[in-house]
């Protein structure tokens, strides 16, 4: 076979081999969004204490939810309304599945499989969080084990069996020696939180372990991930739902925290300026607040036919305004999209004023026909009564009468 000359074989391998030798870097997110899809099975109760309230929150999530309880039978039929039914729902409708505290015995074979090949063969991302159903389980609550399922097959740690379950044991977590410049670590004060209940597993071949103990014993792992396949997987052994862990959930850093470790297995650029994006969450929620109370007011306000075409359209152009900032957030240029945040809040504020007089002024009317309408009566049964009783005397009594018939 004849080699190629210089230049084709240079343009060949441009073409043809580095596309697909990069092809694993490249961020899993939705190609026509930007945002990561994310399949959230187990603890994914919106309530505090969860984590979920902080995935909900970030602008580049596209969150759905399949809570799952304690009781079998209710998981069963959790799992049925709300789970994907066909293999390709997992490939093509999600970027991330994140099990948190969901048992094994859940998930049958085939769907055990639909993960696994999901994440060895389409990239997807992985990420288990701990509890007493994850990992190695909890035996003295009846949970099994992780080990020796499929799903384990795509996990960093081992699950191990017969170790128990820290249940209320704290600890605290520190990077890795070597680790600390990681960006799962790195501007992280972890050693601010203690952390309550937590599995334990040891490092799988290969994997990469950047968060250890300092307790219990020190130096086990408890923040591990490996890319396997085209996908990479995540454990976080720390058991993040519930009441045990009210400290992380009380803590400044829980949300970006959280976000990062979305961002790890979808191979998306974990920002560096943590206080940046910081501000920029709080500030989000604070303009999502805003916006809920004015549609609210809005929609009071319209029930009572009140003018609110400008509160409207002055709506319209914050809503332009969120989604430059949407935009800019997914393009990486969060200190735009905190300039163009602060503006939005700006047009929000004249917003809720618009919508503060439009209601006032459709209550004016309201309070004023009211008035009338209860003074009218008033002066009326007023007049009636007067007549009837004090000027009773002007009238002459009626006679009695008496019916004759036929």
């Amino acid at each position: 076979m004849e080699s190629l000359p210089g230049d084709l074989a240079l343009l060949f391998i441009l073409l043809v081999i580095l596309p697909f030798a990069f092809a694993g870097d490249e961020p899993k997110v939705d190609p026509q969004t930007g945002l990561i899809r994310i399949l959230f099975i187990g603890d994914s109760l919106m309530e505090a204490g969860h984590i979920t309230p902080y995935l909900y929150q970030d602008p580049m999530v596209a969150l759905t939810r399949v809570p799952i309880y304690i009781t079998t039978e209710l998981d069963e039929r959790l799992l049925r309304v709300y789970f994907p039914r066909h293999q390709r729902q997992i490939y093509e409708g999600y970027d991330v599945i994140i099990l948190g505290d969901a048992g094994v015995h859940i998930f049958p074979a085939n769907v055990q499989t639909w993960f696994k090949d999901g994440v060895i063969e389409k990239g997807l991302g992985f990420l288990m969080g701990g509890g007493p159903q994850s990992f190695g389980g909890f035996k003295a609550w009846g949970h099994p084990s992780y080990e020796g399922s499929i799903i384990a097959d795509i996990l960093p740690v081992i699950c191990l069996r017969d170790s128990p379950y820290d249940l209320g044991d704290w600890f605290r977590m520190y990077p890795a020696p070597g680790y600390e410049d990681h960006p799962l670590m790195s501007g992280i004060p972890w050693e601010q939180v203690p952390l309550f209940c937590r599995n334990r597993v040891l490092p799988r071949e290969g994997s990469v372990v950047v968060g250890i103990s300092d307790r219990n014993p020190p130096g086990s792992p408890i923040l591990t991930y490996m890319e396997i396949g085209e996908g990479v997987s995540e454990a976080f052994v720390f058991d993040w739902g519930g009441n045990g862990p009210k400290e992380f959930h009380r803590w400044d850093f829980a949300p970006v925290v959280t976000s990062n470790l979305v961002y790890q297995v979808a191979r998306v650029a974990i920002p560096e300026d943590i206080t940046l994006i910081m501000l920029l969450r709080k500030q989000l929620i604070r303009y999502f607040s805003m916006r809920r109370y004015v549609i609210s007011v809005i929609d009071f306000s319209d029930k009572f036919g009140a003018n609110l075409r400008k509160a409207e359209a002055a709506l319209k152009e914050s809503d332009d305004d969120r989604k430059r900032v949407i935009s800019l957030y997914l393009d990486g240029d969060h200190q735009g999209s905190l300039a163009s945040l602060e503006g939005a809040i700006a047009n929000l504020d004249m917003v809720t004023e618009l919508a503060l007089k439009a209601k006032d002024d459709a209550l004016f009317w309201v309070y004023a026909i009211e008035w009338f309408v209860v003074s009218g009566t008033s002066m009326l049964t007023g007049a009636i009564v007067w007549t009837l009783m004090v000027r009773k005397s002007a009238y002459r009594d009626v006679g009695t009468t008496r019916f004759a018939g036929n």
